[in-house]
């Protein structure tokens, strides 16, 4: 009896310390700022882009920066933040006169290295925000500035089967990283880029898929939606006599393929 009584009165004990252990009250945090009434509501556009691409001779770029309340002059505060901001100077304030919703500011870049990103954040300042609704207009702006080498290396003309039709473009060259590119080669945004020794053998960059290299086209079919071509980099070549690049591509949608059509780029002009 005496040993029940023993690991009774244990059991008490602990079941006490739980007890007092759960009345423990947790530790209280700072309130969040209340939000200001008169806030403006100022935004960093949709329209910027969170990955800005610089031209090798090009030492500044512009974002853009809204309002929604526009009936006083308002003067806002930035705030900047990156392991390299000796690189980047960017304005500490951005002033709106009256009745102007949209803002243009100049951030300059010095000393960058070519085909580097490098991180940049900008936050305006809160007071001026509306951090606590639920919106698609954000108070921070989050970027990966990058200068690149590309400059032009031929003058041509690029003609497409499937696309039917032909135009002038440029073929540029990186020699940081030695690539050849179409930029915007279909559509705006959609690059085609690949490696080439001066002699027939090209070889695509894109991502792997069986015997083929994809790259999406930009083109986004009605039905079937975005349209890749699946390049044949066995099949693909370049002819020294005609001066011209032979892209063998099956162009295809999730649904299945349109089937098999030559791109092809005719240099007319070597810089």
């Amino acid at each position: 009896m005496k040993v029940i009584n023993k690991y009774f009165m244990l059991w008490l004990s602990v079941l006490a310390m739980m007890v007092v252990s759960c009345k423990e009250e947790i530790p209280s945090r700072d309130p969040s700022p209340a939000a200001n009434p008169n806030s403006a509501n100022v935004y960093f556009s949709s329209k910027n882009s969170a990955n800005p691409v610089l031209d090798i001779t090009a030492d500044n770029f512009d974002i853009l920066i809204n309002r929604e309340k526009t009936d006083k002059e308002l003067t806002v505060l930035l705030k900047v933040e990156s392991v390299y901001l000796e690189k980047f100077e960017v304005p500490t304030s951005v002033t709106f006169a009256v009745g102007e919703g949209e803002k243009v500011i100049n951030i300059k870049v010095k000393d960058l290295e070519l085909m580097k990103k490098y991180h940049l954040t900008i936050s305006i300042e809160e007071d001026q925000t509306n951090p606590y609704i639920t919106q698609n207009k954000y108070g921070r702006l989050e970027l990966n500035v990058l200068k690149e080498d590309f400059a032009p290396y031929a003058e041509g003309v690029y003609s497409s089967e499937f696309f039917e039709d032909e135009w002038d473009a440029v073929l540029e060259y990186s020699p940081a990283t030695e690539i050849y590119r179409f930029k915007d080669c279909w559509m705006p945004g959609y690059n085609v880029t690949f490696n080439w020794d001066k002699g027939a053998k090209i070889s695509m960059i894109g991502n792997p898929s069986g015997d083929y290299i994809v790259i999406p086209t930009g083109y986004v079919h009605s039905k079937y939606g975005m349209v890749n071509a699946y390049y044949d980099n066995e099949a693909s070549s370049y002819d020294s006599e005609s001066k011209t690049f032979t892209f063998v591509i099956t162009w295809r949608v999730s649904a299945g393929s349109f089937g098999t059509y030559l791109d092809y780029f005719t240099i007319t002009k070597v810089y």
